[in-house]
């Protein structure tokens, strides 16, 4: 029996590969100071079909992907990341340093 399914869809593991023209990036969370350019990239990180640039998150030794970037209300940004082990949740304002506010493992 043959389906109909266009040739462009893609599966989830297809969408989540890296290929070798992503831009990856590390950056330690002491070096993070959050700017227009990097929220743009955060953003860009979790999204999932937008896989040209690529920053991960390294904290006290361990590489965080980013899960989510949010705008407060008071002008400032929370930062939600995920390990394999661990939950982080990091504050800060524009052109300024972050800082770890919530750090839980998953259980």
């Amino acid at each position: 029996m043959k389906t109909n399914v266009p040739h462009n869809v893609l599966t989830i593991s297809e969408m989540t590969k890296r290929p070798n023209k992503i831009c990856a990036e590390m950056i330690d969370i002491d070096n993070l100071v959050l700017t227009d350019e990097l929220i743009k990239k955060l953003r860009a990180s979790k999204s999932m079909f937008n896989k040209t640039t690529y920053v991960q998150i390294l904290c006290g030794g361990i590489r965080y992907n980013v899960e989510g970037v949010d705008r407060m209300k008071n002008g400032k940004y929370r930062i939600t990341l995920i390990s394999p082990q661990f939950y982080a949740t990091l504050y800060g304002l524009m052109n300024q340093s972050v800082h770890l506010a919530k750090l839980q493992a998953i259980s």
